[in-house]
């Protein structure tokens, strides 16, 4: 493997200055580095794939879901293993406030109608305590069974014939009058969908000009996503108002495209920090479209004779003034060549 610095744009003047965290999408690594790019610290863990997501805590542990076994691991700032949670937790976590984890949980359903009684795998929201305690699960196939205005969502939308006919793969909490709800994106049937927590019943849904979907965000009256092939071959990412569908925001340019994963964050200044996976590329861009900050993952491979740029899962903007009296610079956890190489 190879590795450079990665910033290849930045505008300090534009740019929300801050420290960013991402995941490779192959390799057991999550990394912080500065607006200028530089390492200011490296997390790892032997015996663990990929990492879909990771969430730094002020203490500077770190939350990981994984591609597989043991799927959900807290580790020190150290990369010391604190605890794991061995259920099929997949794609994506939320951390409340006060310490809460609502994570996606794959499980085997079966319904007569539904391929043919073939089981299949369906999706649950679990919300566990901060040492990782279950404290509630809450079906989304049974959220839409159940719901008193989309129990025909499944019928209208049909799922398609595959093993993971849902693939659940954003989870976002929100409070509304005192009730807490899940906001998931189900991307096999190109559904956004709203879960009451409290009475197990999807209360919202909506498709729209998107396909194959990730991270399903509510910002106010707007819903925010990363569109990877509504466009065919063409990614981007839309915001649009919630009741109209009328869009009020996109980014996308000539050759941004993941067929995979997807992120975007919408921050403090305005501007949007995307991540297009496939292409091991982060940039911020502000409303009018510029990108201010572009980063490119500056850890390759070579495969078949050539260099291929690893690509990211996802990735996070901390505030500049997020406490790192822990980092190291990147030094004290080596990267595990043998756990991260594709």
């Amino acid at each position: 493997m190879t590795e450079r610095n990665g910033v290849v744009t930045f505008d300090r003047d534009a740019a929300f200055p801050g420290l960013t965290l991402y995941t490779w999408s192959e390799g057991p690594v999550a990394i912080l580095v500065d607006m200028e790019g530089n390492v200011v610290h490296r997390w790892s863990h032997p015996g663990c794939k990929s990492w879909a997501r990771a969430h730094v805590f002020e203490n500077g542990d770190l939350l990981v879901i994984t591609i597989a076994y043991p799927h959900l691991i807290k580790i020190s700032s150290t990369s010391e293993l604190i605890w794991e949670w061995n259920k099929a937790t997949h794609h994506d976590f939320d951390v409340q406030p006060d310490g809460t984890i609502a994570v996606l949980v794959q499980e085997k359903a079966s319904r007569p109608h539904i391929q043919g009684g073939e089981p299949f795998l369906a999706n649950s929201v679990i919300l566990l305590d901060p040492e990782a305690n279950p404290t509630r699960r809450v079906s989304i196939l049974e959220g839409f069974e159940s719901s008193k205005s989309y129990s025909n969502w499944l019928d209208d939308h049909p799922l398609p014939d595959d093993r993971d006919p849902f693939h659940a793969n954003s989870v976002e909490i929100f409070h509304e009058n005192g009730r807490m709800f899940a906001l998931v994106s189900l991307r096999n049937i190109d559904t956004v969908a709203v879960l009451d927590m409290e009475v197990r019943q999807i209360v919202w849904a909506t498709t729209g000009p998107w396909h194959k979907q990730h991270e399903a965000q509510f910002l106010g009256p707007n819903l925010l996503l990363f569109d990877n092939l509504g466009l065919g071959e063409q990614s981007r990412v839309l915001e649009l108002d919630r009741e109209t569908f009328e869009v009020v925001w996109s980014f996308t340019e000539p050759g941004f495209f993941t067929k995979r994963a997807g992120a975007q964050q919408r921050l403090p200044n305005g501007s949007t920090l995307i991540t297009e996976s496939d292409n091991g590329r982060l940039i911020e861009v502000t409303r009018e479209g510029r990108i201010v900050w572009e980063f490119i993952n500056p850890t390759s491979t070579h495969v078949d004779g050539r260099e291929v740029i690893l690509g990211i899962a996802r990735a996070q903007r901390l505030p500049a003034d997020f406490p790192v009296d822990w980092a190291t610079g990147g030094e004290h956890q080596q990267l595990l060549e043998a756990d991260a190489e594709p």
